[in-house]
C-alpha cells in the first residue's frame, strides 16, 4: 500500500516530501526517493563544506601569525574534525539549551556585521563608486564576459544555500506550518540584505585586488582586513568574529542535516532505518543520526588528507545539490498550477506572487546548475578542473543503484507516524 496521498504536514522530510505530494501518482515514489538522497548528500555536503570553511579560516590565521608555518592538508583536516566534533557535541548534550545558542548566534551575526563593517568603510582607502558598480574584473581566463558573470554568480549562489534548513527541524517547531516559512523568508530578508551590503563594503574597501588574491593566507578577507588596520592583532581578532559565526553555523547545519536523516530512515530511505529512525529518550531528539552524519562528514575529511582537490569537488556538491533539490518540488508545483490541479496547500502560502516567484527560482536554479559545472578558470588543469559533475553524476549513479537493490522494495513514500513514545514531539 502506498501512503503518499495520506501525510501529515509539516514534517522534518522537507524536499522529497513535498515532491511526494506534488508528483504524478505513478511517479511520486521515485520522485521522492531521488529527492531524499539528492537532498541527504546536499545536506551532508554543505555541512562538511561549512565546517571546512572554519578549519581553514584557523589555519589562514596560524599562515598569517606564525612565521615560518608550513599548512598541511592534514593539518586542516584535524582543524576540520574539530569544528564538527564541537558541533556533534553541542546538538547533543546542550540540546536543552540549544534554541538559546541560536538565538544568540543570530544577535552576534547582527552585531559581527558591524563590526566587520566599520574597519572596511572607515580604516580602508577606498576605492570610487566606478570601480564597485561598473568596473569589470575577468580574472578567470574566459573569453566571454557574459560567461565570466555567470560563474561569478556561484559565490552568491553558495551564500543561500541551505535555505530549506528550517524546514528539516519542523517537527520540533511550535505551530510549524505557519512560524517555519515566515521565518524562512525573514532570515532570507535579513541574511540578504546584510549580505548585500558588506559584499558593497567590501569592493570600496579591497585596496589592490591582486594583494588581496594573492595572499599565502588563501583567504583574501584576511589580507583586506589587514590592510585596513595595518595590525595584525587587530586583523586576527576581526576575523575571529567571522569564524564563531560560522562555527554557530555549523551547529545548524549539522542539526537539519541530522534530521533529515532521521526522517528518511524513519521512511526506509536509508539502510539499517529502524537504528537510525531511533529517538534517544533521554535527550528526545535522533542521537545515532547526528552521529552517523558527524561520522560520514569525518571520513570525507580523510579524501582532503590525499587531494584537497577532491574533497573541494565533494563539498561544491552542496550547490548542484541543493539548487537541483530546490528545482523538483518547485518545478512540479509549477506544473500542478499551470494544469490547474489541487493542490495540498497549508495555512501560509505566497498568494498571488506564488506563480511569478515559482518560475524566476527555476530559471535561476537552471542557469546555476549548469554554470556549477564549468571550470572557474582557463585553460583547465588537473587541480582546476571542476568535478563536482563528475561527483554529482556518482551520487545519481549511486542513488539509482540503491533504489534498484533496495529502495523498491521497501520505500513507499513517506509515512509520518506520530506515537506517544519515541517520537521528539510530545
Amino acid at each position: 500500500m502506498r501512503h503518499t496521498n495520506h501525510i501529515r504536514s509539516p514534517t522534518s522530510g522537507g524536499q522529497y516530501h513535498w515532491v511526494s505530494q506534488l508528483a504524478p501518482a505513478r511517479s511520486a515514489v521515485v520522485f521522492s526517493w531521488t529527492a531524499g538522497w539528492v537532498s541527504i548528500f546536499a545536506r551532508l555536503s554543505v555541512c562538511a563544506s561549512g565546517a571546512f570553511v572554519v578549519g581553514e579560516l584557523i589555519q589562514g590565521l596560524l599562515i598569517f601569525n606564525v612565521n615560518g608555518y608550513e599548512p598541511l592538508n592534514w593539518h586542516a583536516t584535524m582543524l576540520y574534525w574539530t569544528v564538527l566534533l564541537v558541533a556533534m557535541i553541542v546538538n547533543i548534550l546542550g540540546i536543552r539549551v540549544f534554541p538559546h545558542i541560536e538565538s544568540a548566534a543570530f544577535i552576534f551575526h547582527i552585531c559581527f556585521f558591524f563590526v566587520l563593517l566599520v574597519p572596511l568603510v572607515y580604516l580602508t582607502p577606498q576605492s570610487s563608486a566606478q570601480f564597485v558598480f561598473a568596473d569589470f574584473e575577468n580574472a578567470g581566463g574566459w573569453e566571454s564576459n557574459g560567461l565570466s558573470w555567470c560563474l561569478g554568480l556561484l559565490t552568491s549562489a553558495w551564500s543561500f544555500v541551505g535555505i530549506d534548513g528550517t524546514t528539516h527541524m519542523n517537527e520540533e517547531v511550535k505551530d510549524a506550518a505557519n512560524v517555519v516559512p515566515q521565518s524562512m523568508v525573514i532570515a532570507l530578508i535579513i541574511s540578504g540584505i546584510l549580505t548585500m551590503a558588506f559584499s558593497i563594503a567590501i569592493l570600496f574597501g579591497i585596496g589592490d585586488i591582486n594583494l588581496a588574491l594573492e595572499t599565502p593566507t588563501h583567504y583574501p578577507i584576511i589580507q583586506i582586513f589587514y590592510t585596513a588596520t595595518g595590525s595584525k592583532g587587530a586583523t586576527t581578532a576581526i576575523t575571529c568574529t567571522l569564524i564563531l559565526t560560522l562555527v554557530s553555523t555549523t551547529f545548524g547545519l549539522l542539526a537539519c542535516a541530522s534530521r533529515l536523516a532521521w526522517a528518511f530512515a524513519r521512511d526506509k530511505g536509508l539502510p539499517f532505518p529502524n537504528y537510525f529512525a531511533h529517538v534517544s529518550k533521554y535527550y528526545r531528539i535522533p542521537v545515532r543520526s547526528i552521529v552517523l552524519i558527524t561520522f560520514i562528514a569525518c571520513l570525507l575529511g580523510l579524501i582532503n588528507i590525499a587531494s584537497s582537490t577532491a574533497f573541494n569537488a565533494l563539498t561544491s556538491l552542496a550547490l548542484i545539490g541543493h539548487y537541483s533539490s530546490y528545482l523538483l518540488p518547485i518545478g512540479l508545483m509549477a506544473v500542478r498550477r499551470f494544469g490547474k490541479k489541487e493542490i495540498p496547500w497549508g495555512p501560509w502560502t505566497l498568494g498571488r506572487w506564488g506563480l511569478p516567484i515559482n518560475l524566476v527560482s527555476i530559471a535561476c536554479s537552471i542557469v546555476l546548475i549548469v554554470f556549477a559545472v564549468f571550470p572557474p578558470f582557463q585553460p583547465v588543469s588537473a587541480t582546476t578542473m571542476n568535478y563536482a559533475g563528475v561527483i554529482f553524476g556518482a551520487v545519481m549513479l549511486l542513488c539509482t543503484m540503491m533504489w534498484f537493490a533496495y529502495g523498491r522494495k521497501v520505500y513507499w513514500g513517506p509515512i509520518r507516524e506520530v506515537m506517544e513514545e519515541g517520537h521528539m514531539k510530545k
